[in-house]
């Protein structure tokens, strides 16, 4: 076998090890908020799959049709019988899954395993794609450096091991803007296109906010009719358009082909879809709250302190490294060597609008605007800080004279392990990690940004190993998957209405009906809508405490051990 080729097969098996090896570890350790609703959506396309109910394959404006496929067949695997028994369509609001599967003998916790193991795998397909395409415009360890040091960027790789749709939509979206990239400037073939089509129908088949990839197709096709005008204006213009046409019809064969519900309602699946998505980010809310499309109270958020609030949690969230990779990067296209002025103006320029166009999408909509929404910035400005390193680090070797394999390759070891350190060293939460520098600076110092659940299963954990664990039950806050699918008790969920003040009737029925009552304090101590009920809480000690990276993250109570002026005091809320 010639050599070229044992390189490049190596390098495919190196990638694929550093890809799984911090993602498949543990991978059934911990569940997070939105997980085991995401298992019902797709128990629900399964059945309707099963029972050739086609039109009810939609969720909402996500659409989430990739994650449902990835959901199926963990069901295929690990419960296939699961669309014969009849029960119709359980109401995932209400958790219903859970003692279904209980009671049929299965453990969703196993089904969400499976279903992170197949999206890990699909993620590397991705990713050894990417790596493809982009090993055609670079040299082979550019293309390897800074695709590895964008995946173990701290938040990217915690998003990357969950079950969300957020990891598919960053890699669809740079898949198929690197490969339309290549079709326009590199290699005018055919393949491209259909890939970078393929890939854009599933990003929206996956979340509909990859629409924000369309600001770096519009300045690619901008930057190709400037380099094309030599043909004349009307030509180039034209045939940016034809390019754009031939891949907008491929993006949506695909998104028919792979959506069921496209089969037998279309106008129900795009309404539900788009109208949701308008209605989410121009009125506020879903459709089942605004009723209709109300064109006279649209209304985008231009205040430019909310876009802000996103960019700096992504700050808050990068390592220093990326910082000064972004900075680098920044600096490519006027290095003095004239061939990396041209060969990565059109990268630069591509990654930096993936990265704004996400931000300002997610900013400027109403609604709720979690980190893991712009995860394609993430991946985008990390690709970006990658490049700036690869080359800023071979300019430095030779302005050195070191020779290269010690020289360059060492350097690069060194950014890498750096990097990589910054995430595992959160193993298994990866998305707690905070930036030192930040961090110093007292940026979100008093509780964790943003937690997704994280350390209730070492609550469940510690309670299940004291006496006849089995037959308590537990008032938890984001008890569902989170606490309960390791606690063999009961799990009683803490609703946020409960400490409203309205609501002290259901809050003491169900503290009467429960053993211990769990805190989420990493969310609720930060949110004012509970300070009333946590003062009321704290004239007691909980009987242990859960703490990760320093900050108190659960608090147990012990219900009968609360005085009796304690419970008067709850339901005087």
């Amino acid at each position: 076998m010639p050599r070229k080729k044992i390189t490049d097969i190596a390098i495919y098996i190196l990638l694929t090890v550093v890809f799984l090896a911090p993602r498949l570890p543990k991978i059934n350790s911990f569940v997070t908020l939105d997980e085991p609703s995401w298992l019902s959506q797709g128990a629900n396309f399964y059945y309707a799959l099963g029972q050739r109910e086609f039109e009810n394959t939609v969720y909402e404006y996500q659409p989430a049709v990739t994650t449902m496929w990835i959901i199926s067949f963990g069901m295929m695997a690990y419960f296939p019988e699961y669309r014969g028994f009849g029960q119709g369509y359980l109401d995932y609001e209400k958790g219903r899954l859970d003692p279904f599967m209980y009671g049929k003998g299965y453990d969703p916790l196993v089904l969400l395993a499976y279903a992170r193991v197949i999206q890990v795998f699909v993620l590397l397909v991705l990713f050894l794609l990417l790596y493809y395409l982009l090993q055609r415009f670079l040299p082979k360890l550019a293309a390897a450096f800074i695709l590895v040091f964008a995946v173990f960027d701290p938040f990217y790789l915690s998003q990357t091991r969950l079950l969300n749709h957020e990891g598919m939509v960053s890699l669809f979206v740079l898949v198929s803007l690197v490969a339309f990239a290549l079709y326009l400037f590199k290699d005018h073939r055919v393949v491209f296109l259909l890939i970078s089509g393929t890939a854009a129908g599933f990003a929206q088949l996956s979340k509909s906010s990859a629409i924000a990839m369309l600001a770096a197709m519009g300045i690619m096709l901008l930057m190709h009719i400037l380099q094309e005008r030599r043909q004349g204006w009307q030509q180039a213009t034209l045939n940016g358009l034809k390019s754009f046409a031939l891949w907008f019809v491929i993006l949506a064969v695909i998104y028919f082909i792979f959506w069921p519900g496209m089969w037998v309602a279309p106008g129900k699946m795009l309404y539900q879809v788009y109208g949701n998505a308008f209605s989410y980010a121009l009125q506020g809310a879903r459709l089942t709250v605004t009723e209709d499309l109300d064109v006279s109270k649209f209304s985008l958020n231009t205040n430019v302190a909310d876009v802000w609030e996103v960019a700096k949690v992504l700050f808050y969230r990068t390592t220093p490294f990326t910082w000064i990779g972004v900075l680098l990067g920044l600096a490519l296209p006027f290095a003095r060597t004239r061939e990396l002025v041209q060969q990565h103006r059109l990268f630069v320029t591509l990654l930096i609008t993936n990265a704004v166009a996400f931000i300002l999408l997610i900013g400027m909509a109403q609604g709720r605007n979690s980190p893991h929404y712009i995860l394609s910035s993430y991946l985008s400005l990390n690709l970006l800080a990658g490049l700036g390193w690869y080359y800023f680090l071979q300019m430095l070797a030779e302005r050195l004279s070191l020779p290269r394999s010690y020289g360059q390759y060492t350097l690069l070891s060194l950014v890498m392990i750096s990097q990589a350190w910054s995430s595992v060293s959160a193993f298994p939460y990866y998305f707690t990690y905070r930036n030192p520098i930040l961090y110093s600076m007292g940026w979100y110092n008093d509780f964790p940004h943003f937690p997704y659940g994280e350390g209730l299963e070492l609550a469940a954990e510690y309670l299940a190993e004291l006496p006849d664990a089995e037959n308590t039950t537990v008032l938890s806050y984001y008890s569902r998957g989170c606490f309960s699918y390791f606690y063999p008790g009961k799990a009683i969920s803490f609703r946020p209405y409960y400490a409203d003040g309205e609501h002290a009737a259901d809050l003491l029925a169900n503290l009467d009906a429960s053993d211990y009552l769990i805190v989420y304090y990493a969310n609720q101590g930060q949110l004012p809508h509970y300070q009333s009920f946590l003062k009321v809480l704290s004239a007691v000690e909980p009987i242990h405490v859960i703490s990760l990276n320093g900050y108190p993250y659960v608090h147990i109570y012990k219900v009968d051990s609360f005085p009796p002026e304690l419970i008067e005091a709850l339901a005087d809320l």
